[in-house]
């Protein structure tokens, strides 16, 4: 009996030693489409089925169209807060921002993340949104064309 107490022991400093350790940062691959000059993946948000969205580098802030939100029962507040982006061509927009739970690419899963509320293209059913550098940003982004994948490679914080 004292022998199992030791041996328990032994593996539970073993996994404390262990936990206290800093996880070794893994490389993610998800496969991406490219058309023309979009770059598209496919991002789970709030644990529903797969959305399709534009890759932009060059945007500041994830957005998600309504009718995406609508179809994973998210409601956007009337008094949400609202932010000034300005969006290709100069334009200026006034965007409700919310907080999404999770939004997933491949394997990498981030929480509690403010995404705007727009639509990308109101006539067509995709792309249903864009992930922009608000997200991006907390990667090492190799975006690889000819293989049609996007490596996300985390940042230490």
């Amino acid at each position: 009996m004292r022998a199992r107490w030791l041996l328990l022991l032994v593996l539970l400093s073993g996994c404390a030693s262990s936990a206290a350790k800093a996880p070794a940062a893994v490389t993610i691959e998800v496969p991406i489409q490219v058309i023309s000059n979009l770059v598209l993946v496919a991002a789970s948000v709030n644990g529903g089925r797969s959305a399709i969205l534009i890759v932009d580098t060059g945007a500041s802030s994830t957005i998600l169209t309504p009718r995406l939100l609508e179809r994973l029962a998210v409601v956007v507040p009337a008094d949400a807060p609202r932010r000034r982006l300005m969006v290709v061509g100069g334009e200026h927009l006034d965007v409700p921002f919310i907080k999404i739970a999770t939004i997933a690419i491949g394997d990498a899963v981030l929480k509690d993340q403010e995404v705007g509320v727009h639509n990308i293209n109101p006539e067509a059913p995709l792309p249903e949104g864009l992930l922009g550098g608000d997200i991006l940003h907390q990667f090492r982004v190799t975006l690889d064309r000819a293989a049609k994948r996007m490596r996300l490679e985390p940042l230490s914080r």
